[in-house]
């Protein structure tokens, strides 16, 4: 019992010491007593890379969401995860799951595009001049590396699972007559489509998965 009071006596009496030296020689104690009592030396920052403003913005929804209700997610910015198909007179958003029959064609915003052959008398281009402009709305794009796998896998003829940020058009609502189903359309190979503007890409890899519709 006295080796504890006597080493509780020796580690106050120290503390005090440091406290009263530190004081009379720079005035700013508690610098030098935390770097007594603590070694801060080897202490890490943890890094935390901030979302985007793109993904800040974005509402989470699902490919069956957009399909089902085109109009309530219209010029909304949106993170979605589905897969996604590139070919001749194609450029599609789609889930396997889903059995809407709403068709959502993909264009990517910022100068790229996708350069796909949709319709007559027109000559696909990779790039666009001028930053894409839809409806009146801006849609840049973020190249980064995630984006130029996604743009690469799909250029080469592979689908892709992707999660992904961009903005929604839902189209007009049509019905060509009174026993044809009603959908939203406007865009695409023969506009019958919705469209959806890939503006970031989170994450991707190639699928096999293909699309049905």
């Amino acid at each position: 019992m006295k080796w504890l009071i006597r080493g509780f006596a020796f580690i106050v009496a120290f503390v005090i010491g440091t406290l009263a030296v530190s004081w009379f020689f720079f005035g700013e104690p508690s610098c030098i007593l935390s770097s007594v009592l603590f070694d801060t030396s080897s202490a890490q920052t943890l890094k935390v890379e901030a979302p985007s403003t793109a993904e800040t913005k974005a509402k989470e929804t699902s490919v069956c969401e957009l399909k089902n209700d085109p109009a309530k997610f219209n010029h909304s910015i949106v993170k979605v995860s589905g897969y996604f198909s590139r070919g001749f007179e194609d450029s599609s958003l789609y889930d396997p799951s889903c059995k809407a029959r709403q068709w959502i064609w993909v264009e990517l915003g910022g100068k790229k595009s996708i350069g796909v052959m949709y319709c007559c008398g027109f000559t696909p281009k990779r790039t666009r001049e001028e930053e894409l402009e839809v409806e009146g709305i801006k849609l840049p794009l973020t190249e980064d590396a995630n984006f130029a796998k996604y743009d690469r896998f799909l250029a080469d003829g592979k689908n892709v699972k992707a999660t992904v940020i961009g903005t929604f058009f839902s189209g007009e609502k049509i019905q060509y007559s009174n026993d044809a189903p009603v959908f939203y359309g406007g865009y695409g190979h023969m506009g019958i489509g919705s469209l959806f503007v890939v503006q970031e890409v989170l994450s991707v890899e190639p699928t096999k998965i293909e699309n049905r519709f």
